[in-house]
């Protein structure tokens, strides 16, 4: 997985557990060039984040959460199961299909410019 973080919220979620999100630091993470993911808070980490979804990087760890919460589908919970359902089929479908399969789901980001790019990314078939 590209990010452990990502990986425990995504099967603690999937699971029927609760994340709260504590929006002051608490551990003091080096950023650095190299960390595929960070904090994004500059332009130019903004705009090399966009670069890596329009060149599909997101659509691959996206296969690659999938792949693994099919392997531990016996403890996503009922809810977090049928969000998850919706998402996949959302990922194959038509651009009617795909719009409102996401939007049944229940899926979003954290800021609104955040869920409106996921929707221009699973849109264009990026996610």
């Amino acid at each position: 997985f590209v990010s452990h973080d990502w990986w425990a919220y995504l099967i603690v979620t999937a699971a029927g557990g609760k994340v709260r999100y504590e929006p002051r630091p608490l551990v003091r993470y080096r950023q650095h060039a190299a960390n595929l993911v960070g904090a994004n808070v500059s332009w130019k980490a903004r705009l090399s984040r966009l670069g890596r979804l329009f060149q599909g990087q997101f659509a691959t760890w996206t296969d690659s959460n999938l792949r693994g919460l099919a392997v531990n589908r016996d403890l996503i919970a009922p809810d977090p199961a049928l969000c998850l359902r919706l998402f996949i089929r959302a990922r194959k479908g038509s651009t009617f299909r795909r719009f409102r399969l996401l939007g049944k789901s229940g899926v979003y980001r954290q800021t609104l410019m955040g869920t409106l790019g996921l929707y221009l990314a699973f849109l264009s078939r990026r996610i």
